[in-house]
């Protein structure tokens, strides 16, 4: 492929690198002079100086002939046109990084249409579902940041007692916008049919709105989950967005801010959240909150050393999980190597994600079940693909793979058979491993 890359920054030199490696022929665009000659000395690509936002730059780079364009750079307003005069130009696709998604969040289809761009990737998301994942890992199934948190999977063990033991699942009575997308049985994940029933001891996994999967958690009188009590150093977009996942899920957040302004401003934001003003690395302060007792301690600053410092200070004091942010992709095995539980580079997610689409996928893997056995995903359904205008249940997607969510412009839909999929839906899919390749095909 002929790809276009704006911006070398960390995501930007990393993909550079790797396409390079892999035979694409690769053109990058960037106006600092010092990272152009750096990644011409050590990979073969053809280097363009200039702004990657000016239609005169991206004629010299000769967009009218590039298969992809990145746009990558560390501004989001620099992508946004860098996309919109590519694809002007003649650029086949492209791919919009932001740093922040909430101007896009409600009017994505809007965006799309006047921006041109055929992805959107945001660093402060991707990092942030990494890191509520990697909070609720082996507790419940965590969707908390699709459709901005409107749409949750979670894991509901049945106790002896329920209501749901031994009644067929078409019997079932559960709210109307909730799915029983799969039930795990001694580590066996079942999609299962109208006929099946649930036994004790199984783990229900359940898709929907909040209020629908808070009443059917009721219904089957399952305990919460058991992630309690978490504490958050920082007060990054990530850090913010964390913690309100965290709150959405009814577990106790504290989060230690560094300056006054900054703990004014997210207690503003985070109503419900306990906002503290003071440092990560002060150890009365986190003795005093029992950093210890607590189920997990996330340094989310946006300082590397200050969180790989708290994290270590939290593991000190008995805190068994700590999850790291890193900027430099490079330092994420060397904080591993520290004793920090999970180091997330959201550089590096955003640049696995992009290499995820250039090596032909445009599939968001939002959880993983049972060590790979079954996965999450999002996709969207491109305008080409045969599956627009078709219900649901005239679209026959395979035993084994559910639809469990349809996110539209300004809508959230848990769908049922008669649902009419439309072009440029987003479709969450809970799908076991033996029919992924032929869900994607399907929706290719």
């Amino acid at each position: 492929m002929n790809i276009l890359i704006v911006g070398l920054g960390e995501v930007g030199s990393h993909l550079a690198r790797v396409l390079s490696t892999e035979g694409h022929a690769v053109t990058v665009v960037d106006p600092d002079l010092t990272r152009l000659r750096r990644i011409s000395e050590s990979i073969d690509v053809h280097a363009i100086h200039g702004d990657g936002s000016r239609p005169d730059v991206l004629d010299r780079a000769e967009a009218d002939s590039i298969d992809l364009l990145l746009a990558v750079s560390n501004d989001d307003n620099v992508n946004m046109l860098s996309c919109l005069f590519g694809k002007r130009i003649g650029a086949r696709r492209t791919v919009l990084r932001v740093k922040d998604m909430t101007p896009f969040s409600r009017f994505k289809t809007f965006f799309r249409k006047n921006l041109l761009f055929d992805q959107i990737l945001s660093l402060e998301t991707l990092a942030a579902t990494e890191i509520v994942n990697a909070v609720r890992q082996n507790q419940a199934v965590g969707v908390e940041n699709f459709a901005e948190g409107r749409i949750q999977m979670r894991r509901v063990k049945l106790a002896e007692g329920s209501p749901l033991i031994g009644v067929p699942v078409r019997e079932l009575k559960i709210p109307a916008n909730v799915l029983i997308t799969a039930i795990d049985r001694d580590h066996e994940v079942i999609v299962p049919g109208g006929d099946d029933v649930c036994l004790v001891g199984d783990e229900v996994l359940v898709l929907g709105d909040e209020k629908g999967i808070a009443s059917f958690e009721k219904r089957t009188g399952a305990a919460p989950t058991d992630v309690r009590d978490v504490v958050i150093f920082g007060t990054t977009g990530i850090a913010a967005q964390v913690a309100e996942a965290m709150r959405r899920m009814k577990v106790g957040v504290r989060v230690i801010a560094p300056s006054r302004d900054a703990a004014e401003r997210l207690a503003a934001r985070l109503e419900g959240v306990m906002v503290l003003h003071g440092g990560g690395t002060d150890l009365e302060l986190l003795r005093e909150e029992r950093v210890g007792e607590t189920d997990a301690f996330l340094g989310l600053s946006d300082q590397d050393e200050v969180n790989l410092m708290s994290c270590q200070l939290a593991r000190t004091l008995g805190c068994r999980r700590t999850i790291a942010l890193v900027q430099k992709p490079d330092y994420v095995s060397l904080y591993e190597q520290l004793g920090v539980s999970v180091a997330v580079s959201p550089r590096l997610l955003c640049a696995n994600a992009i290499l995820s689409i250039v090596r032909g996928g445009s599939v968001s893997r939002i959880a993983t079940i049972e060590e790979g056995k079954a996965e999450v995903i999002e996709i969207e359904v491109p305008a080409g693909c045969k599956l627009v205008g078709k219900t649901l249940k005239d679209a026959r997607f395979p035993r084994g793979a559910v639809v469990g969510a349809i996110a539209r412009e300004g809508e959230i839909v848990v769908p049922r058979g008669d649902d009419v999929l439309e072009a440029h839906d987003n479709l969450v899919v809970f799908v076991l491993a033996g029919v992924l390749d032929d869900v994607l095909a399907m929706i290719r």
